[in-house]
């Protein structure tokens, strides 16, 4: 795969002088002089015959980037040109062509289509006509500024966006490379009256937000100094701005200070001129501000403004001045410390020299972007084997619980085996932990049982189209119903393959029925499994799939300390007693009353019980919980201390861990199976998943549903246990887990499961 030829197509307005322009240029010679097929589609420009010259292809197609109805015409065009070159890596680097290559993609079947990359060269205003330059497969971002702004104003999955700085021309930018006499000739065409005087350059197009008319705004103020200052930018492209610069430098008498010395086709001679570089970029900030660290390589002092690329390329006060923009009186001081200090001046080029060669080369953005390619080409090809997935799960939400972490947690494990992964959702407080684990969410109300969640089909329909969504996962019954009929308004061929969970004991009715319409159906328990076999008659395909717990964080030794301790001081909790915990949401399917009408029973006294779970989520519910524990005067012993977001901890102050559901059973039991991987022994209730979790004697102990004598037995015996053989039941506890309940192995047994049906169909 490394050794591969690619054929590279770049698409931009034109090729006159620019940042893109002269990004694309390095990189298309880069690709060329590396065996690679490099083409440029462009209106044109000076930089044209650089391209043939070193063996790459120009296409000329004028009016590509002009916001007229002519351009439209490539859009066909250029589908066919894609197909009959065998291109293998589209690449825009320009809204409009982007729109045109955009359409033109999107015109081929996807089994043809190249690896599409787009480049985010400036801060686009944000609008839907920028947000093509975010429909690439791969979008690189020339700066972290910019980064920041797409992330920030775009609805997209952060993993997609590669930073790759811009970079200049090792070859060309740098001292030894420029001869004597080409320095010299433009001396005598710029200087010849102005022998000796420092020099400020300011190169750039001339356009109002590069800032050449409040850089002069700056010069006033120290026109009485000895220097001479260059506008270098072609004066015909934007002859208005051109004219109005002039007058300014007339009104303020600048005529023997200030030169516009037009378009220069050797800026490393240019700059070699200077000594002192000004971006004075204002009311825009610089993408990414080639023009410093041009000046940087030639080993020159750089004065640029405060904002954008320029915050990552210039050190302020060791390569050069960073100011506010719109601030002249600061530039002008800026500018007059750099003339004062000529000593100073020289010490910062040399440092600027040795930072942008360490950072910002040409061939470190080349390589960059190949290894882009690469990457964006080898997802296609996997992708084409059915070797890359795209999965979209939908749940009613994302606070806790079983379901919501097993979402988190597949989420997680497809992004870091290289798939794609869509959640969507009500929200919740496992989001930022989705996101930042690189799953894209999107949030919706599908939970909701109400009409209006159907209005939810059209945009899921859409969502699983843009995304071409190969897996749709249904993790409950209403996201399942609204899913499902999104599912099926999509023809029979663009459907992705669709696999339901079984995550508990539902109701046996047309309702929960859908669980089952899965082209693979996963239960989380062998009793869940039996339950669709008896109640459904679904056979085939349906895989046995034990729910996990996160190693990663379901371990005793990487529960640090100070987590547990800063736990106790917040609940309140004395050492000496032995803490009884029972986690789950406060719900009367959990059995918390049944838990206190057993502590009625207890006959060790001497204990702390410790309900875990949001008090705010049934308030009618814990209220009663409340009531009771006041009235049996249980108000020492009993806590309801709230939602935790460090179960791992919580477990760590627990002796004896319990799970008490009796009104129906556990359809697995993560939290008992997450407080064994603790290496703590659980009470639980002798029905549904806890059957094939917790072996009696060994790790635990199981109790009859709805008997609160029996579970006093066991909280008793439990606490007449010594510390050693609690401990020994902990560990039997945490075995069983390693050896057959963990994330990875339900997450690699999901995938697995996915890739097979994916075969089949």
């Amino acid at each position: 795969m490394a050794g591969e030829r690619l054929t590279v197509v770049q698409v931009l307005p034109e090729l006159d002088e620019g940042g893109v322009e002269g990004e694309t240029l390095d990189l298309a010679i880069y690709l060329a002089q590396n065996g690679h097929r490099s083409l440029v589609i462009s209106g044109g420009g000076r930089l044209v015959p650089q391209l043939a010259r070193h063996g790459c292809t120009h296409v000329h197609w004028p009016h590509i980037g002009e916001k007229s109805l002519r351009c439209l015409k490539y859009v066909t065009k250029l589908r066919r040109f894609l197909e009959e070159e065998r291109v293998d890596i589209l690449h825009l680097r320009s809204r409009l062509p982007a729109w045109i290559g955009y359409l033109a993609w999107r015109l081929l079947p996807e089994e043809r289509r190249p690896s599409l990359i787009t480049t985010f060269h400036g801060f686009y205003s944000v609008n839907s006509y920028s947000r093509i330059m975010t429909r690439g497969e791969r979008v690189a971002a020339v700066s972290e500024t910019i980064k920041q702004h797409i992330i920030d104003n775009y609805p997209i999955d952060p993993q997609r966006i590669a930073l790759i700085h811009g970079g200049f021309d090792v070859s060309a930018f740098s001292p030894e490379a420029v001869a004597a006499e080409r320095i010299d000739t433009l001396r005598r065409r710029w200087l010849s009256h102005h022998e000796g005087m420092p020099v400020i350059v300011l190169p750039g197009r001339l356009t109002q937000w590069k800032g050449q008319d409040l850089f002069l705004e700056s010069l006033v103020r120290i026109k009485d100094r000895r220097f001479v200052c260059l506008l270098i930018g072609d004066t015909e492209e934007n002859s208005s701005f051109t004219k109005r610069l002039r007058e300014q430098v007339k009104f303020h008498a600048l005529e023997d200070k200030v030169q516009l010395v037009g378009h220069c086709s050797d800026m490393p001679a240019a700059l070699m001129l200077a000594d002192v570089v000004v971006s004075a970029s204002s009311t825009q900030p610089e993408a990414f501000g080639k023009v410093a660290i041009e000046a940087m390589a030639m080993g020159k002092p750089v004065v640029a403004t405060a904002h954008g690329g320029s915050l990552e390329t210039v050190l302020p006060g060791v390569t050069g001045w960073l100011v506010p923009p719109l601030d002249a009186e600061a530039m002008a001081s800026a500018v007059s410390e750099a003339l004062d200090d000529s000593w100073r001046a020289r010490r910062m080029g040399e440092e600027g020299r040795r930072w942008v060669n360490e950072r910002f080369t040409a061939k470190a953005m080349c390589e960059k972007t190949l290894a882009l390619y690469r990457e964006a080409d080898g997802e296609r090809r996997r992708a084409k084997k059915r070797e890359k997935v795209t999965v979209m799960q939908l749940l009613p939400e994302l606070n806790s619980g079983g379901v919501e972490r097993g979402t988190v947690e597949m989420g997680r494990f497809l992004v870091r085996h290289g798939h794609r992964s869509l959640v969507v959702s009500g929200g919740g407080r496992l989001v930022p932990q989705l996101e930042q684990e690189g799953s894209l969410h999107f949030k919706r109300n599908i939970g909701s049982k109400s009409p209006v969640a159907l209005l939810h089909i059209w945009p899921l329909r859409r969502l699983m189209k843009l995304h071409r969504v190969d897996v749709l996962h249904l993790r409950s019954r209403m996201p399942a119903w609204i899913g499902y009929v999104a599912w099926l308004t999509l023809p029979r061929r663009s459907r992705p393959l669709l696999v339901t969970t079984f995550h508990g004991f539902y109701s046996v009715n047309a309702y929960s029925a859908i669980m089952t319409k899965g082209d693979g159906v996963i239960a989380v328990s062998d009793s869940i499994k039996r339950h669709i076999l008896e109640k459904y008659r679904r056979r085939d395909n349906v895989r046995l799939i034990f729910r996990g717990v996160d190693a990663e964080s379901f371990a005793p030794h990487l529960v640090e300390p100070q987590r547990v301790e800063a736990l106790a001081e917040a609940w309140g909790i004395e050492q000496g007693r032995p803490i009884l915990m029972l986690p789950g949401r406060l719900t009367r399917l959990k059995g918390q009353e049944l838990f206190l009408q057993s502590l009625l029973q207890v006959r060790n006294s001497d204990y702390l019980a410790l309900l875990v779970g949001d008090i705010k989520d049934n308030p009618g519910y814990t209220a009663e919980l409340t009531s009771f524990i006041d009235k049996h005067h249980l108000v020492d012993k009993v806590r309801l201390v709230g939602h935790c977001n460090d179960m791992p901890a919580a477990f760590s102050l627990a002796d004896i861990v319990l799970s008490t559901s009796s009104i129906e059973p556990e359809a697995f039991g993560r939290t008992t199976v997450e407080a064994m991987a603790m290496g703590r022994p659980v009470i639980a209730t002798a029905h549904g998943g806890s059957l094939e979790t917790v072996l009696p004697g060994v790790n635990g102990w199981l109790v009859q549903p709805s008997d609160p004598h029996a579970l006093a037995r066991a909280i008793d015996e439990a606490l007449e246990m010594s510390p050693a053989e609690l401990q020994r039941y902990g560990e039997n506890g945490r075995a069983r887990v390693t050896e057959m309940f963990t994330a990875q192995a339900m997450c690699e047994q999901t995938l697995a499961f996915y890739l097979e049906l994916l075969r089949a169909a």
